[in-house]
């Protein structure tokens, strides 16, 4: 299935107008300490994904107005909170194409900076008027999750006895967690039943998981440039990845080998071999295999949603399933 070129220019529509109104949203302009670093976060060239879905799935439900809005915004803001705070904990220093802001800035300013961003998030969740007690509380929950996958992500660094099942739960907390709300507030929106809202919320996790499965794979197989930031950084930091669980269980001996060997490379030879391993050893088909299940079961979960209104939600899982960055 190819990527459908009328639905990427609905993509890139709302991509613009998402970024036209962060790069103008009416933050002060003192203390520059806080805001000319907030500012240029949101400056970043993010994907916009999250209110992307979000905003399609209101569509599904023939959403719109100023609730949809601030949801998709605040979902947006919660999602750069969460990549702020990431940053620091993991030292990156390239994110959405820029210096990170503990990069260009310091780790003081890149703490008071994700805060502010949360503390806004919840402001524009806390404007919305339909069921608004159900979505306030269902945004906080999910925060929450965000910070406990977080929290399993830097438990797990290093462990090799670490399973592909513990994985994937860290990854429906960190990853899931917020993209299932996506799906989910629209159908809380539109009042409609526990069955959908569950449903679509499922859509969310397990595309959510098929993202950050594809993460793991982008991060050696694609390049910095289309990725916005450095390659093989969680694999360094001995993060766990789908790619190395996957290879610790398929072939242990050969890997445990091979890490070995590549201790001492420079970056760039390291990500080639590990390309090359990856590809020899049939670990890099696996993952993906593994990635496009988890796009099937999201399709299954949609179902709910009327037939003649779920085809751009076909399509954005499609469209997930053939990025390259």
């Amino acid at each position: 299935m190819t990527i459908d070129k009328n639905f990427l220019s609905i993509i890139k529509k709302i991509q613009k107008d998402i970024d036209e109104i962060l790069i103008t949203y009416p933050f002060p302009d003192k203390p520059k300490y806080l805001y000319d670093p907030l500012k240029y976060v949101l400056k970043g060239k993010g994907k916009r994904l999250r209110p992307i879905l979000l905003i399609l799935t209101g569509n599904a439900f023939e959403l719109e107005g100023s609730d949809i809005k601030n949801a998709a915004l605040a979902v947006e803001l919660l999602h750069n909170f969460t990549l702020v705070h990431d940053d620091i904990m993991d030292n990156d220093q390239v994110r959405h194409g820029q210096p990170t802001v503990q990069n260009k800035w310091d780790t003081s300013t890149s703490i008071l900076v994700g805060d502010a961003i949360f503390v806004e998030a919840q402001r524009l969740i806390g404007n919305i008027n339909t069921n608004s007690q159900n979505i306030y509380n269902r945004f906080n929950d999910v925060a929450l999750d965000v910070c406990v996958g977080q929290a399993y992500d830097k438990e797990y660094e290093g462990k090799e006895e670490i399973s592909l099942d513990e994985y994937l739960h860290m990854i429906e907390n960190k990853t899931g967690a917020l993209i299932g709300l996506c799906a989910e507030i629209p159908a809380l929106l539109s009042n409609q039943d526990s069955k959908v809202c569950e449903q679509l919320r499922d859509f969310g996790y397990n595309i959510g998981k098929s993202f950050q499965i594809q993460d793991d794979i982008l991060e050696i197989f694609s390049n910095a440039k289309s990725m916005g930031k450095s390659l093989g950084s969680d694999i360094l930091s001995k993060k766990q990845t789908a790619l190395t669980i996957t290879a610790r269980k398929m072939v242990p001996k050969e890997w445990s080998d091979f890490c070995y060997t590549i201790k001492d490379c420079p970056i760039e030879k390291t990500i080639e071999l590990l390309r090359s391993f990856f590809d020899q050893n049939d670990i890099y088909t696996e993952v993906k295999s593994l990635s496009d299940k988890y796009l099937q079961d999201g399709l299954d979960n949609l179902l709910v949603v009327p037939k003649s209104n779920r085809n751009e939600l076909k399509l954005f899982t499609n469209y997930l399933k053939n990025r390259e960055y």
